[in-house]
């Protein structure tokens, strides 16, 4: 064989080579569409709205003013977290489903951690707190605080 043959071989491999990656990279593409169409028809199926509301709903209180005052936004923290401390963790969850946006937010400006957006959600306020109150509790496992 000839250094010609040779080469006319390999462009024709990699030429069929080249073919087979297209039509598989189409067949990718195809089977994509086909499960994103399925996943969406799954979703408006099985998702109905009353499975969609969330044990945070933001509709009812969006509107109502805050029960808390500036400096009682401190002690109710300090409750929530002596409560989270002696593992009434599901209680202190539950007290704060209960508080408005408005106190949420309000809490969540007075220990340091505003919202990244002008209107966040209840549940990554939620979430903050719930952050928060269990930091505080890894950093103060050996501390005393009434003694600082």
């Amino acid at each position: 064989m000839s250094k010609k043959e040779i080469l006319a071989a390999s462009e024709q491999e990699s030429g069929g080579l080249v073919e087979e990656i297209s039509e598989l990279k189409e067949i990718l593409r195809d089977v994509s569409r086909k499960l994103t169409r399925l996943e969406t028809q799954v979703k408006r199926g099985v998702l109905s709205p009353v499975s969609k509301a969330s044990d945070i709903s933001s509709s009812a209180d969006v509107n109502k003013p805050a029960n808390l005052a500036d400096g009682n936004v401190l002690e109710v923290y300090e409750e929530l977290r002596l409560q989270a401390k002696n593992g009434n963790e599901e209680e202190v969850r539950q007290k704060l489903l209960a508080m408005s946006a408005t106190d949420l937010n309000l809490m969540c400006c007075e220990l340091g951690m505003p919202p990244s957006s002008k209107n966040p959600s209840r549940k990554k306020m939620f979430e903050l707190i719930i952050g928060r109150i269990k930091q505080s509790l890894r950093l103060s496992r050996h501390i005393d605080r009434q003694t600082l």
